[in-house]
């Protein structure tokens, strides 16, 4: 049975592997990732197009829909890619609230905070970036997250939204890290808010 169908092998390996690899490095970014999962689906497709062409041609002697068994398979496979990718994509489909960056040339991060109460941090340096998410809250000023840590750029849970003096006639919006007293506890790492506040809590 393997031996007549054995493309349902490649298949699967390539199919299992994909959707592997995709959930585990969903929270992280590296160069050439999306090239990876590209080639990988690009030989899955291979396979699956041969094994299609085969058991058309296995259906034509037989007259039996067993001969596309290896085609339905890989179409299933195919599916949960689309699936994985869906299911992935749906954590962040909540509007962003607010955005907030912090620009270190060769390396960066910024929040993206959602209307549904959830987060993101990105960490990009050099070539790939760590992602983290979680949930907050937010009153008034003060955002808490449920993480105290995130690398080495988030050591403390708490953020406060400060106005700052950009010139002289213009003020921005940062988020600096708080301690307990409300004093910052990071200088080094302060995120500009892209995006105005008081614009986004408006309906």
């Amino acid at each position: 049975m393997i031996r007549k169908n054995w493309l349902i092998l490649p298949l699967i390996i390539i199919g299992f592997y994909y959707n592997q690899w995709k959930i585990q490095n969903s929270d992280s970014e590296m160069v050439f990732q999306e090239l990876i999962y590209g080639f990988l689906l690009l030989i899955f497709l291979l396979f699956l197009s041969l094994s299609i062409y085969k058991d058309y041609h296995k259906y034509k002697l037989s007259r039996s829909v067993k001969n596309y068994l290896p085609s339905l398979v890989g179409l299933l496979i195919l599916l949960s890619f689309g699936v994985t990718n869906l299911v992935l994509s749906m954590r962040d489909n909540s509007p962003v609230i607010i955005h907030a960056s912090y620009d270190g040339d060769f390396n960066g991060a910024w929040f993206e905070f959602r209307e549904n109460g959830t987060y993101k941090f990105i960490n990009h340096a050099g070539i790939g970036a760590d992602i983290t998410r979680g949930k907050y809250q937010i009153k008034d000023s003060l955002i808490v997250l449920d993480k105290s840590k995130m690398g080495n750029v988030i050591v403390s849970n708490t953020l406060a939204i400060r106005e700052e003096n950009y010139t002289d006639s213009t003020k921005v919006k940062m988020l600096y890290q708080i301690d307990r007293n409300h004093s910052v506890s990071s200088e080094n790492f302060k995120f500009l808010i892209n995006k105005n506040v008081v614009d986004l809590e408006k309906p």
